[in-house]
């Protein structure tokens, strides 16, 4: 697809403020239309395609350089510390945790104790007590077959 009729002095320096001087970068459809400008005028596109040439110069031969060891010691420093929030959090939890299970080990204890109590009165009220246990009776003399 091709935009001839689209395709202005304006439209051209526009496309090469923003993909440069290269048409190759430029977006496939608009490519046509831009070598069609550069055939019909030639000194005002090249013109144009020079100065983005120059940007396009600048913009390569920048370079960032790599942050200190004193800045990145700073960043790391100045983060928040993570984990302090949740450490205490676990610290609660845990200690709830603990006493949960104390709870539930009273609990069941209590619970075995009453359910146990009821044999215990009545086998002490047959008059055998010393004989008997809750698991039944226990030959003490060592007589029962």
């Amino acid at each position: 697809m091709t935009n001839d009729a689209a395709m202005t002095p304006e439209r051209f320096a526009a496309l090469a403020d923003a993909y440069g001087a290269d048409l190759r970068r430029w977006p496939s459809h608009e490519q046509d239309a831009a070598q069609a400008m550069l055939a019909t005028d030639p000194a005002n596109a090249r013109d144009v395609l020079a100065r983005a040439a120059t940007l396009d110069g600048l913009l390569d031969r920048h370079r960032v350089p790599a942050p200190s060891s004193a800045l990145i010691g700073r960043i790391l420093s100045s983060a928040p510390q993570p984990g302090l929030l949740w450490s205490r959090a676990k610290l609660w939890w845990s200690g709830l945790g603990l006493a949960g299970i104390g709870l539930a080990g009273a609990v069941t204890g209590a619970l075995a104790l009453s359910l146990a109590t009821p044999a215990l009165l009545d086998h002490r009220s047959t008059g055998l007590a010393e004989e008997q246990t809750i698991f039944g009776e226990v030959d003490l003399d060592g007589t029962a077959p």
